[in-house]
């Protein structure tokens, strides 16, 4: 078996072989799923792939193309981070995904290939300078310079919960529409993107769907799917715009002929607060169930306290949005401060070697930032993947210098960068992609 795949770009013509890829790296096989259908989850622009070189192996079946051992993909997103003081503002990210390696091909550096590979295409196409996925296994992706910026908080709370808001949010929330419909229609799939987007701009840590793929993110597979009813979306209306959704599915459960049936609410968003309180208080009323799960919510979510605090929702946390720093002087500049900073700080980053070096950072009283090199002494040595997590606006940057490292060489230097890039909430976990 060789050890040297040859990296290449992905046609249609290669549906076949990525599935079978895909298949074998996940094992989570979906009935019904063709081939074909991969079109509308694979950004063939963005996508690549490590094809074996050799011969056929034993017990292999003639292919017209040698099997594929390797593959990333990624999406045209965006990541909502703090904005200049108060403010919140959205930079395009380069959404990784669909990364796999053979089973028989691990430990031999494929990953790297492929890691570097992207990272580099990203900084030449100049597209966007900063890159963002989701962790299979938290410790992956460190190595390769992301750092956690989120956590996805799992909230569950009771059919019936009581839910207590401040008396003008309650009241607002009684003017909230809502109506439910079943997706993946066009029109189901086009009211989604509009209030995912109108949530978006309000909610920190708020990825984005790109706008080409918002009609085909969701397929149904009836043979996947079997008893489950279809993936239903409730919207919410404000003043005669969409300001909030909640996509879910029910399933139905019985235990000594009580309705024990369950709503899972795989995204939940909301451009205010009653929007958001109208919402829950419909999906913790539906008749038949006796629970409901909400994922990608956060520590400071409104939800956890009107139901009673973190106790009365089960809470769970996991890691969500890794942000890796591209082109570290325009990702700084691209997003706002809370308060006016001066550092000079040294970037570690072999992966991505232009980002290495020394950086001035100086951040005016209202919030914006200009980032050119410098030759001056440095204030702070860091290495790129704390500035992906602090970048978020949530994990603060001095709280991450215990455990991703950091040398602080001019003293309050540390916290001057921090308490500037810290928002005032935590993010919120991302959609998942």
């Amino acid at each position: 078996m060789t050890d040297d795949p040859r990296l290449i770009d992905l046609t249609p013509e290669d549906y076949p072989r990525i599935k079978d890829l895909d298949d074998t790296v996940w094992f989570e096989v979906v009935p019904g799923q063709t081939p074909e259908d991969l079109r509308d989850h694979l950004d063939l622009r963005h996508a690549r792939a490590l094809e074996r070189t050799g011969e056929p192996l034993p017990g292999e079946a003639p292919t017209d193309r040698p099997p594929l051992v390797g593959i990333y993909s990624a999406y045209d997103m965006a990541v909502t981070v703090p904005g200049p003081r108060d403010t919140l503002t959205r930079v395009p990210i380069d959404g990784l995904t669909w990364v796999g390696i053979h089973p028989d091909h691990r430990r031999k550096g494929l990953l790297t290939r492929l890691m570097k590979d992207h990272l580099h295409r990203v900084h030449d196409r100049a597209e966007c300078a900063v890159a963002g996925l989701h962790a299979s296994e938290a410790a992956i992706y460190g190595r390769f310079g992301y750092g956690c910026s989120s956590l996805d908080v799992k909230l569950t709370l009771g059919r019936g919960a009581e839910l207590t808001a401040p008396p003008a949010v309650a009241e607002a929330a009684d003017g909230v529409q809502l109506h439910m419909v079943t997706l993946p229609t066009e029109q189901g799939m086009a009211a989604l993107h509009e209030a995912h987007l109108a949530s978006a701009a309000t909610t920190l840590g708020a990825v984005t769907r790109p706008d080409a793929m918002a009609l085909t993110w969701w397929r149904d597979y009836p043979k996947a799917r079997g008893e489950k009813e279809k993936r239903r979306l409730l919207l919410a209306r404000r003043d005669g715009r969409l300001t909030g959704y909640a996509a879910l599915r029910r399933e139905s459960k019985w235990d000594d002929a009580t309705p024990q049936g369950t709503v899972q609410v795989v995204e939940l968003a909301a451009a205010d607060d009653p929007t958001l309180l109208a919402l829950v208080r419909r999906l913790v009323s539906f008749d038949l169930t006796s629970k409901v799960t909400l994922w990608s919510r956060s520590v400071d979510d409104p939800v956890m306290w009107w139901a009673g605090g973190p106790r009365s929702v089960d809470l769970r946390a996991y890691d969500s949005l890794w942000l890796r720093l591209v082109d570290v002087p325009r990702a700084l500049t691209e997003r706002g401060y809370a308060a006016a900073c001066d550092v000079v700080l040294e970037v570690e980053d072999a992966l991505c070697p232009w980002n290495a070096g020394r950086w001035r950072l100086a951040v005016d009283t209202d919030g914006r930032a200009t980032c050119a090199s410098t030759d001056e002494v440095p204030d702070l040595t860091v290495p790129v993947a704390l500035l992906g997590a602090a970048y978020g606006g949530g994990r603060s940057l001095a709280s991450q210098v215990p455990t991703l490292g950091g040398t602080e060489h001019t003293p309050g230097a540390v916290r001057q960068l921090s308490r500037a890039m810290r928002a005032d909430t935590e993010p919120y976990g991302a959609i998942g992609f």
